[in-house]
């Protein structure tokens, strides 16, 4: 008998004539038919697994024998045969449960099967519980792979840094398990980047927020205000996977191994042009991008826009409108282009 599972026999007290939903049990196998386990566990009734728990365990069902032993979860006391009804997955998870609390505590590195992407990182297995490991918490490489989605079924080592059973929560870190080489090592590829270069990039994924771009053996992440002069609502809808582009390090931090990258620095800027284009006193069209609190952003160019002061509007004003502003100050420096409707007011409803 496991240490584990020993002290969950202790822990859960099980009474021969007092069996109660939880209770983890050892039976002994005393048959094994289509569709059902049945277990002899020292108690009034004989325990047996079926139904969806049979077929969850169906793997570790297939290698018993007559006569092995095996522990088993309390479901309920008695089914309407006089059977108690038993999960295994349930005693397994249990054990997994603890076995992680363990190495939680102890700081040891374990072994884990990525099952595929989630937001925000990926799900891990651990036993027979899952865990999720955060983008933060991978490696350059494994974080690359993860977005060219070639990190399913794979194994990593990792160390547990988060467990809430409770909560059904447990968090793990890949980074936490370097050894001082793979640490060097990717502190060493890190440095070969510098602040402020342009490389070629291939866009690897692309979220509502962000685009991914391996460049140069390594991966960054462009925010999707960093891909376009232009205001961008989704980085989906300019970008995607396979995409060649362009990108200039902005951000480098080596302790999660981010890499922050912009597009946007690569292409020419449009406010180096407003000067030759606008002039204060002058006239011009545009449309409401934007109603704020303290007045409405008009996009006057591709990546230029000027903001109408509330004080200097003439009426109500919606997104999408066409309207005709005075250009009362530009700061080409700052990216800003105050306008005004006060004595135009045309295109206003």
């Amino acid at each position: 008998m496991s240490s584990d599972m020993k002290t969950l026999l202790e822990k859960t007290k099980v009474a021969v004539h007092q069996l109660r939903p939880g209770d983890v049990v050892e039976g002994t196998v005393l048959a094994k038919e289509k569709g059902e386990l049945v277990l002899n566990i020292g108690a009034k009734s004989e325990g047996l697994v079926t139904g969806r728990d049979f077929e969850e365990e169906a793997n570790a069902v297939s290698k018993l024998k007559v006569g092995d032993r095996i522990f088993a979860t309390v479901l309920q006391s008695e089914d309407n045969r006089g059977f108690t009804l038993l999960s295994l997955r349930k005693a397994r998870a249990a054990a997994d449960w603890r076995e992680a609390q363990k190495a939680y505590e102890e700081e040891k590195v374990q072994e884990v099967e990525i099952l595929g992407p989630n937001r925000g990182g990926v799900v891990a297995r651990f036993g027979s519980i899952r865990g999720f490991i955060p983008f933060s918490q991978l490696s350059l490489k494994t974080k690359m792979e993860a977005n060219m989605g070639k990190l399913t079924g794979k194994v990593l080592r990792a160390k547990i840094i988060e467990i809430d059973q409770e909560r059904d929560r447990l968090v793990f870190s890949e980074r936490d398990a370097f050894t001082k080489g793979e640490r060097a090592e990717e502190l060493a590829a890190l440095a070969k980047v510098k602040i402020g270069e342009t490389y070629d990039g291939e866009v690897t994924m692309v979220t509502p927020f962000a685009a991914f771009v391996s460049f140069d053996s390594l991966e960054g992440m462009i925010h999707v205000s960093e891909l376009s002069w232009e205001k961008v609502a989704e980085a989906t809808r300019v970008v995607a996977p396979g995409d060649k582009l362009k990108v200039q390090v902005m951000e480098i931090n080596s302790d999660d191994g981010r890499i922050m990258l912009s597009h946007r620095r690569t292409l020419p800027n449009p406010w180096e042009e407003v000067a030759g284009k606008f002039a204060v006193g002058g006239k011009v069209k545009g449309k409401i991008t934007k109603i704020t609190d303290f007045g409405a952003f008009v996009e006057l160019a591709p990546g230029i826009e000027g903001l109408i002061h509330i004080t200097e509007t003439t009426g109500p004003v919606a997104e999408g409108d066409e309207v005709e502003a005075r250009i009362l100050e530009i700061d080409p420096k700052n990216q800003k282009i105050a306008l005004s409707l006060k004595g135009i007011g045309a295109g206003w409803r």
